[in-house]
């Protein structure tokens, strides 16, 4: 693969297909970036929502400024991350996706479903224009990405996270409690959507041509590769989420080649077995949420629980600045991890890093 924002990429892939395999070239693969020597000031970097206001060109400038000024080190990739706000999967199942200039860059959906026996069977509206303008900003992507960058799939929140928003995160808890059999029909229809989704927004954007795809993780697989998700497993107990979001899971980690489950938060950790029961996951991400440590430093408190993950076969993708990831390495068995470098290293640090592991794997 050449890109001009990568030039060593193909030896990049070869190190993240040992990893998708479980095995270990010379040391696990490493996400690291920072600021390329010589590269000019960049006015302002990309931000969710770029593009929505309608002018493509503006964005597409944007994310090119911003990857022709990072030195992008090891397996990370330079990428253009189409994303119109977390719930923007409701927003294409037809829920109403709003935004203003005070709302952080973000965009939140109003809740549509007042009554789930007119809202089934769910519809997927294709000139829905939430739709409409993501797969035209795709396809303009596409164009300005080739030979230079790879374009991210969506952050969907498909699934029951998709059901949460155009119902109402509280409504949805009392019917699952009040009307079980109704929910069984929702999650039954929601997962439909997955797959055609991830094709269309793959086709509009050429990823099937490149041959490798990426998520908002930023970890690149050859096929098809996603995050895959359920922020609302914190609110259910574990027979909840074995009965309506390990269907939705199933579906999704079997659809696609390489998958990573991000697991947020200490009210999730009660659905570990079942997510490590998962035969098609490849490997899971644990956050333990913000208000706990957002920059991953504390990451190897956790080593039991990630230890837990490698046991079943899974791989871990651990997050945190160089020296927690050290501490970490020494824990964890090499061939099923992939570390993710944040802390704003220089490119001096980053390549002792890379070296050190090279050392102690």
């Amino acid at each position: 693969m050449e890109l001009s924002h990568k030039p060593n990429a193909d030896e990049a892939l070869q190190r993240l297909a040992a990893f998708w395999a479980g095995d270990l070239l010379d040391r696990p693969p490493v996400l690291a970036s920072c600021a390329r020597e010589g590269a000019p000031a960049v006015a302002r970097w990309p931000q969710q929502l770029d593009g929505f206001d309608g002018d493509f060109a503006g964005a597409a400038e944007v994310m090119d400024a911003a990857a022709g000024a990072t030195y992008y080190a090891a397996e990370a990739f330079p990428n253009f991350a189409p994303c119109w706000g977390p719930d923007q999967f409701a927003a294409f199942l037809g829920a109403e996706i709003v935004t203003s200039p005070d709302s952080g860059g973000t965009t939140w959906v109003h809740p549509f479903v007042e009554d789930w026996s007119q809202a089934l069977p769910l519809r997927w509206d294709e000139d829905n224009f939430a739709w409409r303008q993501m797969l035209d900003f795709c396809a303009f992507l596409k164009t300005k990405a080739a030979g230079r960058a790879l374009l991210c799939t969506l952050d969907t929140h498909s699934n029951v996270d998709g059901l949460g928003a155009i119902r109402g995160y509280g409504r949805l808890c009392m019917d699952m409690l009040d009307q079980p059999e109704v929910i069984d029909r929702a999650v039954t229809e929601v997962r439909e959507f997955f797959a055609p989704v991830y094709d269309a927004i793959a086709e509009a954007a050429g990823m099937f041509e490149v041959g490798y795809t990426t998520s908002w993780l930023g970890v690149v697989g050859a096929g098809r590769t996603a995050a895959v998700q359920c922020d609302f497993a914190a609110l259910m107990s574990p027979p909840m989420f074995d009965r309506w979001v390990m269907p939705c899971l199933e579906d999704e980690t079997e659809f696609v080649d390489h998958s990573i489950y991000h697991l947020d938060g200490p009210e999730a950790l009660c659905h570990v077995p079942s997510l490590l029961s998962l035969p098609e996951l490849h490997g899971i991400q644990w956050v333990p949420g913000a208000a706990r440590d957002a920059t991953g430093r504390e990451m190897f408190t956790w080593v039991e629980l990630l230890q837990q993950f490698q046991a079943a076969g899974k791989s871990v993708y651990a997050y945190g600045p160089i020296e927690a990831l050290k501490t970490l390495h020494q824990e964890l068995r090499p061939e099923l991890v992939i570390y993710s470098v944040n802390g704003g290293p220089s490119r001096a640090e980053i390549d002792e890093f890379l070296q050190w592991l090279c050392d102690h794997s």
